[in-house]
Formats: C-alpha cells, sequence, structure tokens
C-alpha cells in the first residue's frame, strides 16, 4: 500500500527555465492529494499521467501566486469535462472569492461540480480532515501573509506503524514547528535560499537550506526533501550539500520524481 510523494514543481515565485511552480500529488493507499497548485500544476498531472479526476482534496498553504496560480485552470478543465465529484479545497480565507468571480466572469453561474471551500485559520496544530486512509493537520508557519504547513498522518494498518509526511512552505523557521510534527517520516520543506543569502531569506520570511536542515534534525524526521527554490540560482546541487551537513538524509524535489515512505512493521514479541 503505497504512501508516496511527487513532485510536480519546485521553483518559487519568479518562473525559471525547465522548471514549474510548487506543486505535489500526496499518495496516501490510493488516494491522492493536491498539494499547492501553481502556475502549470495541470499540465505536469498529464505529462505524469495522474487524472485530475482522481484528486478529491486540495491543500492550499496561502494565497501567494506561485502557490495558487494554477487553481482556476484546473478548476475549469475539470468543468469542461463535466466532472460531477465534489472537490474540497483547504486553504486560507479569500480564495473563494477568486474562485466565484472567475466562474461568474465566465459567465457560469456554478461549476458542473461541487466546491467545498474549508477554510484553514489557527494559531495552532489543528486537526482539519479525517479520511478513511490519513489524519490531516494544519499549523502556522511564519510567512509575510497567513499561511500553513500540513502534517498527513496515515491511518493505522494492522501490524505497520502509521507514516506520516509533513508540507512547510513558505515558512522562515518558527520554534513550535519541531514539536508539532515529531517524528514525521517525510519532510517537505522549503529551502529558496542559500545560507550566504540569510538576509534575504530572513527579509522575506523564507528559509535558507540549512535552516530547513535544523527544523528536520530537531523534529527527529526520517527524511528531509527540499524544494522551493529561488530563481536566483542556477543550479542545486549547493542546497544539497548545505542541507546534508546537518541533516545527512536530505534529497532534492527534482521536478516528476516520486519519493516513497517505506512502511515499518511492528515486530511480534518473542515468545
Amino acid at each position: 500500500m503505497p504512501l508516496t510523494l511527487t513532485s510536480l514543481g519546485c521553483a518559487s515565485a519568479l518562473p525559471a527555465r525547465d522548471t514549474y511552480f510548487t506543486a505535489h500529488v500526496l499518495n496516501i493507499r490510493g488516494r491522492l492529494f493536491l498539494l499547492d497548485c501553481g502556475e502549470g500544476t495541470q499540465l505536469r498531472l498529464r505529462q505524469l499521467g495522474i487524472s485530475t479526476g482522481s484528486i478529491d482534496h486540495v491543500f492550499i498553504t496561502h494565497l501567494h501566486g506561485d502557490h495558487v496560480f494554477g487553481l482556476l485552470g484546473m478548476l475549469s478543465t475539470m468543468h469542461l469535462l463535466n466532472r460531477k465529484q465534489p472537490l474540497y479545497i483547504h486553504a486560507p480565507g479569500g480564495l473563494e472569492k477568486m474562485i466565484a468571480f472567475y466562474f461568474d466572469f465566465l459567465g457560469e453561474r456554478k461549476p458542473s461540480f461541487d466546491i467545498f471551500h474549508e477554510t484553514v485559520q489557527t494559531d495552532e496544530f489543528l486537526p482539519v480532515l479525517e479520511t478513511d486512509t490519513a489524519d490531516v493537520y494544519a499549523f502556522p508557519l511564519n510567512h509575510s501573509i497567513p499561511a500553513y504547513g500540513y502534517l498527513f498522518r496515515e491511518r493505522p494498518v494492522r501490524k505497520s506503524y502509521p507514516r506520516s509526511v509533513a508540507y512547510c512552505t513558505d515558512t522562515a523557521p518558527r520554534p513550535e514547528i519541531p514539536s508539532w510534527i515529531k517524528g514525521v517520516d517525510l519532510l517537505f520543506h522549503e529551502a529558496t535560499f542559500l545560507e550566504q543569502d540569510t538576509v534575504a531569506a530572513a527579509k522575506y520570511l523564507h528559509s535558507t537550506a540549512r535552516q530547513a536542515a535544523q527544523t528536520a534534525l530537531d523534529a527527529g524526521a526520517g527524511q528531509l526533501l527540499l524544494g522551493h527554490f529561488s530563481s536566483r540560482y542556477k543550479e542545486t546541487p549547493a542546497f544539497l550539500a548545505e542541507a546534508r551537513d546537518i541533516f545527512p538524509n536530505t534529497e532534492l524535489s527534482t521536478e516528476g520524481r516520486t519519493f516513497s515512505v517505506p512502511r515499518r512493521f511492528i515486530q511480534a514479541a518473542a515468545e
């Protein structure tokens, strides 16, 4: 039974050559969750053979364009395909107004499917969704506008430990985050800047690769996945080297790559 995270895009605010904006697909035992929806998301889904019809829940961290500008196009395509099953969008308040304006502007008072807006607003660690495969929690990040990270915790399966994935972007370091995601198996954490640009990171409330690695270390994470790289850097190996100096089990969220969280089985007690 899979638990995987597939990177659709790993760029930050400005477009970069051969990269797409931030979006990921989390597969928990066959149920797909879309995490952010930057420009080009539906194209990347099609290229990777992932049907939008298989996505019922979308989680948006915050309302900056590089995380939401792909959503309207995807919703339009769903409407043109005459989608019938409802779509649940978990996001900070305000996104529903943009979506309503868009369909009204097109002369379509209502899409072919129901859209349920689940507003995320919290100053602490808060449960936001229960499904048959996972429980989902939201927690506040440290950014220039309201932004929220998400923790997905697999529902227990007989004779195995439940697995977990945390998704943190965009954010400067926040001391509470490691305790909220303690023991997470896979942590996706933004690394917009390198340590040489800590002044810019602090100014724009983002993290460096080293700071992301420190969060993973403090949280006791199993693996760290870096993404949301600034277009100022032409190559990304330096991010990996910087993070691995603090947290060795680090990888880069290369677009189109899928990362698996292995199942850990409970050992039977010796008789």
